[in-house]
């Protein structure tokens, strides 16, 4: 009876003691800031249960959303697990992204263990140790009320068309004309542990890198016509020909709103800014009936866009 007794105590310690070194899992998370020059955004999101690092994330965003008719938002993960993304090697992107990861969780998360890289692997891994480093060096993510994953949103199906500028090449020295394209707003998020660590705001508008001046796109007189009206003058450049942007964060300044915002910064800048606060307060003020935020310092520009994308993200 004795014997049964201490058995059955001894069971009920080891689970005691199981439970109670059962480590709980943290979350961690860094990403590249993007600029007027981006393509793909990369971020590294990383678990680690105590001090054992159990699984890892390696993917990217595109900026120009699903304005770019190949990836269509889609991120770089699933557009290489889709045969979209081709680098036309042994082992699609994801294959060797996960060879990375692999090799990380093996050495514990130790970013100086990069070389030799697994074989197969022929993908640059350089942003993905520097931002493994930049997530491990962070404050775990806090929990949060969203589906994890990464989420992008759009406004595409209420696009509205319109025309862009006129432009004057200086180069060739020729008018280019005006192209009709639909004009939108979309978002790009990722979430971890329920909540938004990475936001990401552009919107569809064509146009070309201009010349500026006192923070006004310059414009042009080109036929000394006073009749005919001035067009916007393009910066100069060494290709064979100039490039059509499609969205307004890579315009940057050359979007022309600088000179007429009244905090002297273009949407670029300010969708920054809002992605930011996103990022910091997990939620965003109803706009008012101007369609503006209250209360969100550094962004004037009509936010309303920003506030339907956000409230797209699915919550738990």
């Amino acid at each position: 009876m004795k014997k049964g007794f201490f058995v059955i105590l001894f069971l009920i310690m080891a689970v005691a003691l199981t439970a109670c070194g059962e480590a709980k899992s943290t979350f961690y998370f860094a990403s590249q800031t993007p600029n007027e020059n981006s393509t793909w955004v990369y971020w590294v999101s990383i678990e680690k249960k105590g001090d054992k690092v159990v699984d890892a994330e390696w993917n990217a965003f595109h900026i120009e959303g699903d304005s770019q008719t190949t990836y269509l938002g889609k991120d770089k993960v699933t557009a290489s697990e889709e045969g979209i993304y081709n680098m036309n090697s042994d082992l699609w992107w994801h294959e060797q992204a996960e060879l990375v990861i692999e090799k990380f969780i093996e050495s514990n998360g130790d970013v100086n263990d990069r070389l030799p890289a697994p074989a197969g692997v022929s993908i640059t891994t350089d942003e993905f140790y520097t931002l493994a480093e930049l997530a491990l060096a962070s404050d775990p993510v806090e929990a949060g009320d969203y589906v994890d994953g990464y989420h992008f949103t759009t406004l595409k199906s209420s696009a509205t068309s319109r025309n862009s500028a006129t432009w004057w090449d200086p180069v060739k020295e020729v008018v280019v004309p005006s192209v009709t394209y639909d004009t939108y707003s979309f978002g790009a998020f990722v979430v971890l542990n329920g909540r938004i660590v990475m936001a990401y705001f552009n919107n569809v508008f064509y146009g070309y890198r201009a010349q500026l001046a006192n923070g006004f796109v310059r414009t042009i007189d080109h036929d000394n016509n006073t009749e005919t009206p001035n067009i916007s003058l393009m910066a100069e450049y060494t290709t064979a020909n100039p490039r059509l942007y499609r969205t307004k964060n890579q315009l940057g300044k050359s979007y022309g709103m600088t000179g007429a915002s009244p905090i002297g910064k273009d949407y670029h800048e300010q969708a920054f800014t809002a992605a930011a606060y996103l990022i910091e307060n997990q939620q965003f003020p109803t706009p008012n009936q101007d369609g503006d935020f209250e209360g969100v310092a550094g962004v004037t520009i009509t936010a309303s866009d920003f506030h339907a994308l956000w409230q797209l993200i699915p919550t738990k």
